[in-house]
């Protein structure tokens, strides 16, 4: 294929090219497939980019990318520049040769890191990062508990629910803690088991205006395998009528909620240590074996490093953690939080999952609901302060 018209017309006559002094966020992103570099300087005013400069080393196809990308973002607002996509800069030039779509189309993705600095340079825009512990299985003084896990996340203005608990408890305890849910942005669930669903019906009714993540496995049926015989353990069929025509996202693959937030969809199962961690399956004759594909984990950008929120992690704890590092690019992870679903995991398994948290460098620990108390104690004695203990309504900052 062959360059199109649009593609020689912005490379020979590109746009916005230059410097901004003094920039509000700058990006800087490269290829060392064809050693394209790029960098990006934005110009923020009301939260809408007024501006936008860059300068390429590369090709052609290089420099159109970032000429159209500068046409397609200035006048945006943060949010909707930010869902901007290599792919739809390269669609809007009529295309590239194959070849250059992953190594000279990286405009877009420049653009988001001169967003993400901006957004880590005036932290009194987006607010502090702090995470509250709704449900978890350890009970505060004044907040009641139950066997289940339910976060309130606050980033940049956003408010993202991360599971629901079991039951209704967490409406109580919300209240409590004085949460109003009709301004929940979204809600993200991290796999279908009830005591992560429980009080997703509950919610919805208040969340009028939240859109739902969720991959599509998790509303099929769930049961676990118990002396007395199987158990229903799936989300409600009260839940899924309430989740039709809702605005959901199906996340069979990565998602984002929002800048600096995402999903990770399906986490590939990579390893031979790491299981689903029980006798789950998806029919009551436990036949069928449930291998959890629904289950997922949410992660922050953060000026500190990614902070990593696990529901369950079924996928496994390095599973997911390889895989966030191998999506991101990035070597290093500054928390991890939630249930790791460690409490009969092997020795192995614990000693592996200590060294993916050496080698991630991770500086804070905050296990939850169902890590185990022994997984709990060998994080303690492998990180010591860095291992903190959370209860239901308590809250960390970041």
């Amino acid at each position: 294929m062959q360059y199109t018209g649009k593609v020689l017309e912005h490379f020979m006559k590109p746009r916005n090219v230059g410097v901004i002094p003094h920039a509000d966020g700058v990006g800087t992103i490269g290829s060392e497939d064809c050693g394209d570099m790029i960098r990006v300087w934005i110009k923020v005013v009301n939260e809408h980019l007024v501006d936008i400069k860059y300068k390429v080393f590369g090709c052609p196809a290089a420099i159109a990318c970032c000429s159209m990308m500068t046409e397609l973002a200035i006048g945006k607002h943060v949010d909707e520049a930010w869902d901007l996509t290599d792919d739809q800069v390269a669609e809007t030039l009529g295309g590239l040769p194959a070849h250059k779509y992953h190594c000279s189309n990286l405009a877009a993705s420049a653009l988001h890191k001169a967003i993400m600095n901006y957004i880590f340079k005036y932290p009194n825009k987006t607010d502090t990062i702090s995470i509250t512990t709704l449900i978890d299985d350890i009970p505060s003084e004044n907040l009641r508990s139950e066997h289940g896990l339910s976060l309130l996340i606050n980033y940049g203005g956003k408010r993202i629910l991360f599971d629901t608990g079991q039951s209704d408890l967490l409406l109580r305890n919300a209240k409590m803690l004085d949460i109003d849910f009709a301004n929940i942005d979204a809600i993200v669930i991290s796999h279908g088991h009830y005591d992560h669903t429980g009080g997703l019906y509950d919610v919805l009714n208040i969340a009028s205006k939240a859109k739902i993540y969720l991959h599509p496995a998790a509303t099929e049926p769930k049961f676990s395998k118990k002396v007395s015989g199987a158990k229903s353990i799936g989300i409600s069929d009260s839940a899924k009528k309430a989740i039709q025509g809702r605005d959901v996202i199906w996340t069979t693959t990565p998602a984002q909620l929002f800048p600096g937030i995402k999903v990770t969809g399906q986490v590939p199962r990579m390893n031979d240590y790491e299981d689903v961690g029980g006798a789950f399956f998806l029919d009551e004759n436990c036949r069928k074996p449930d291998e959890l594909l629904d289950d997922q984990t949410l992660y922050i950008e953060s000026a500190k490093g990614l902070i990593v929120v696990f529901g369950c992690a079924h996928s496994g704890v390095v599973n997911t953690l390889d895989y966030i590092g191998k999506s991101t690019g990035q070597n290093k992870i500054y928390a991890v939080i939630g249930g790791m679903h460690l409490l009969n995991a092997s020795k192995i398994r614990i000693a592996n999952t200590i060294e993916a948290f050496k080698k991630y460098e991770v500086q804070k620990v905050v296990p939850l609901h169902c890590t185990g108390q022994g997984a709990v104690e060998n994080f303690k004695n492998a990180f010591g302060d860095k291992c903190i203990s959370l209860e239901t309504g308590n809250q960390i900052c970041f």
